[in-house]
């Protein structure tokens, strides 16, 4: 089965064989399956569940299978530079063969050779009365001329769309649209059980699309922290979510999860992964946080919608988040999100962050967008996803007067989303009549679990 001229799959030995360098790369049977779907559909993009029907006929397998095989895939082709595998998210995946330049070249010069043939035709016809030499000479100009016309005329019509497209706003929708086409979708929520401060507990590691699948360490993520058992000690259930996105780790933990979180206050934790980290004092925290909290600076004010309708319910969504270091001092992010649904799938949303730390003891940075959302909903390995894809309409960003060391981590990752495109992906993993998970863009993505209310308006 030939992919390319120099790459084809050995059906019978089930290899993938370069001719070119004389190498030959073993498949599994899956990854075999996957590759023949994308050979027969090259340059199309085929739905993740055909790939899945494909690769594992008659079975039903995590979603995570799939982003392996892709993965594994992706490595075996790393040598051939003529070929793409592209993920598209929320959709599926493509093959893409990337043609030579020559071919390119040769495609670019076709309908030139067109025109030149129109021209050496008038020209033979023009020779072929005596009576005409300028004929044949104003005919021989065309030839040369018409080309660079169309050439021309192409580029022009181009720049003036485009020029139009920016003028009117066309152009930066659709770079945010494609930009947001790009973000990846939840891959796996993967669940591991183990023994906190000897408290049954259930650890659900998230990962996306783009990501490669790891093994849950639950040491990772506790054997970070110290002097916990007073604050973690009870006979309930704990929960945690987590979320490495290779230069942030966060962590969402209920302290009391029975069928749902009763926990009023979850602990929601932020590391560097790349930076050392001093082991946190989980006691020392609980007195910090204590005393920073007793000064909530973040309102969300909602006038600025006027409902028409009367009876809209209004979800709001509170969160402390806490980053913390090799130093004494913790940055908290006091989290705000509102959303108000104006039918099943659309609504307003606004969200807010003011960001303190311990050592300024006062408001730095002050972080807000709102605007409409659209909901999609999904399944992953058993747990609801709630994609929130947010048109922003307004934006605003208070910069600090003074910034500590730590506070600037979370200073430069929102001030990338400031000057980021005007839409946004917002993700929500759990949600019940008390509490919900959420994935918000404070570092990077960050798992948040936060406090639930609703108002009626």
């Amino acid at each position: 089965m030939n992919i390319t001229e120099f790459l084809i799959i050995d059906l019978d030995a089930r290899e993938l064989v370069d001719i070119k360098n004389s190498t030959r790369c073993a498949l599994s049977l899956a990854e075999l399956e996957v590759l023949k779907s994308l050979v027969n559909h090259v340059g199309e993009v085929v739905s993740k569940e055909t790939l899945n029907a494909a690769g594992w006929p008659g079975r039903v397998v995590a979603a995570s299978s799939l982003t392996q095989c892709m993965s594994s895939l992706r490595k075996k082709l790393a040598g051939q530079t003529d070929i793409e595998l592209k993920n598209i998210p929320r959709y599926g995946y493509s093959l893409c063969i990337i043609e030579h330049a020559e071919a390119v070249a040769s495609a670019v010069v076709d309908p030139v050779s067109g025109f030149d043939k129109l021209a050496s035709e008038n020209v033979n016809t023009s020779h072929s009365n005596p009576a005409s030499p300028k004929g044949a000479k104003f005919a021989a100009g065309i030839a040369v001329f018409r080309p660079a016309f169309y050439r021309l005329a192409g580029i022009v019509a181009v720049v003036i769309f485009v020029a139009g497209l920016h003028f009117s706003g066309g152009l930066k929708v659709i770079v945010n649209q494609l930009s947001v086409l790009t973000e990846p979708d939840v891959a796996s929520i993967s669940q591991k059980h183990f023994s906190l401060a000897q408290s049954p507990t259930l650890l659900n590691a998230v990962q996306l699309d783009n990501q490669l699948k790891e093994t849950i360490s639950v040491e990772k993520v506790v054997n970070n922290w110290f002097n916990y058992e007073n604050i973690f000690q009870n006979s309930t259930e704990k929960q945690l979510f987590t979320f490495d996105n290779g230069r942030y780790e966060s962590v969402a933990l209920c302290n009391e999860f029975d069928g749902i979180c009763i926990d009023k206050q979850p602990l929601n934790l932020v590391r560097s992964v790349n930076a050392p980290t001093a082991p946190l004092d989980i006691q020392w925290l609980a007195d910090t946080k204590l005393r920073m909290e007793q000064v909530t600076y973040n309102k969300i004010l909602l006038d600025k919608f006027e409902p028409t309708d009367k009876g809209l319910i209004e979800d709001v969504f509170r969160a402390d988040v806490y980053y913390y270091s090799e130093s004494k001092n913790v940055v908290r992010a006091d989290v705000r999100l509102s959303l108000i649904f104006d039918s099943m799938n659309r609504g307003k949303l606004v969200a807010a962050a003011c960001i303190t730390d311990d050592m300024l003891r006062k408001i730095s940075i002050r972080y807000q967008f709102s605007g409409d959302f659209k909901l999609t909903k999904s399944q992953v390995d058993g747990k609801a996803v709630n994609t929130f894809l947010v048109d922003i309409k307004e934006r605003s960003f208070t910069s600090p007067q003074q910034i500590s060391k730590e506070s600037a981590t979370i200073y430069r990752e929102i001030r990338k989303n400031v000057l980021q495109n005007e839409r946004m992906v917002i993700r929500q993993l759990y949600q019940d009549d008390d509490s919900g998970v959420w994935m918000l863009p404070l570092w990077g993505e960050t798992m948040v679990w936060a406090h639930r209310e609703q108002v009626s308006l």
